[in-house]
């Protein structure tokens, strides 16, 4: 049976599925499946990351562009493989006598399946549409993918403690060969648009380094209660030194009194933050330490395109508008660079 075969399967003929992967002489192979569908959904719903992580690491420094890869995995994997391995355990431990590890990973492959298809197929219709996809649609996709989860687990654990795995009728072979190549037309569509998107964006997808024109901005300012304020965008003419950070994040917090203490020192220096993560909490933390920085919201688009991949990420911006340092992690000497601006 072909993949196309296997992997439409799990989404319209589970039980088919899953006597395919209980079948031994084919074992290891539902994990192998996984991992070839994990890899085809990565090029037609992050390929554009991947290759910024690349082009950042060959522009910049390796290190930077490695940990900009893994962060792209991590963000896009993480949950899917964490529940993947809780429900292998779960498969394994209501075997009964029957229990094997192996046999519990490869139907928790199967089952896991839809979860990371529902997933992919999710992201392809928001890049194709070109549109935000709103808080209460991502809820109801995640209900629905572990929901359908969760029904297959079930299933995976009788087919688990069957003697032997039924035999695949040719019916489900053609529906799961149909369905096969519905969703490889999916990934075909997304993975066009992810190299239209590149071949339209290629400046955006630059790695910032000093010399460059600072990109535009224009974000809300973080008020009240977190509320959403005027838009704030960089000052002609003026110094300015940008902060990316999030409230979870521990070096962007024990950095954060340094940066005002800066701004303090220097008001003719226009020093922004901009949350990444949370604006209510945001702003508690600022209110709280009585810091002076101008506090903003990012939209997302703004983080892309100055490049953060790992936070505090801070920009130096002179009075032309050119990015003049960029601190990927931390570590800038905003002392130094104000005198080298100076001279």
């Amino acid at each position: 049976m072909r993949f196309a075969s296997r992997i439409g399967l799990a989404v319209v003929k589970p039980r088919a599925a899953f006597a395919v992967a209980g079948d031994r002489r084919y074992a290891g192979r539902s994990g192998s499946d996984l991992l070839l569908a994990i890899v085809i959904l990565l090029a037609a719903t992050q390929l554009r990351w991947l290759v910024s992580a690349v082009w950042l690491g060959a522009a910049v420094n390796v290190g930077l562009g490695l940990s900009a890869f893994v962060h792209v995995l991590t963000q896009t994997l993480m949950l899917d493989l964490a529940v993947l391995v809780i429900a292998a355990g779960i498969i394994w431990f209501a075997g009964g006598p029957r229990r094997e590890l192996g046999r519990s990973f490869d139907l928790a492959c199967v089952a896991a399946l839809p979860l990371v298809l529902l997933h992919g197929v999710a992201q392809i219709a928001a890049d194709t549409l070109s549109l935000p996809t709103p808080v209460a649609v991502r809820w109801v996709v995640e209900c629905v993918a572990f929901g359908w989860m969760a029904g297959l687990v079930t299933l995976a654990i009788f087919a688990n403690r069957r003697a032997e795995a039924p035999a695949l009728e040719a019916r489900a072979r053609s529906h799961g060969m149909a369905a096969g190549w519905v969703l490889a037309g999916l990934a075909v569509l997304g993975f066009a648009g992810q190299l239209r998107w590149i071949a339209g964006n290629v400046d955006q997808m630059r790695p910032l380094v000093a010399g460059a024109t600072a990109p535009p901005l224009d974000l809300p300012a973080i008020g009240a209660n977190g509320a959403l304020e005027q838009h704030v965008s960089l000052a002609p003419g003026r110094i300015t030194i940008i902060d990316f950070w999030a409230t979870w994040c521990g070096p962007c917090l024990r950095a954060m009194p340094r940066l005002d203490a800066f701004a303090r020192k220097h008001p003719e220096v226009d020093v922004i933050a901009i949350n990444l993560d949370d604006a209510v909490e945001a702003r508690g933390i600022f209110d709280k330490a009585r810091f002076v920085l101008k506090l903003l919201a990012d939209d997302g688009a703004t983080s892309e395109r100055y490049g953060v991949t790992a936070i505090p990420h801070t920009v130096v911006i002179d009075r032309q508008g050119t990015l003049r340092k960029v601190g990927r992690g931390g570590g800038l000497d905003l002392e130094a660079e104000i005198d080298a601006l100076a001279r």
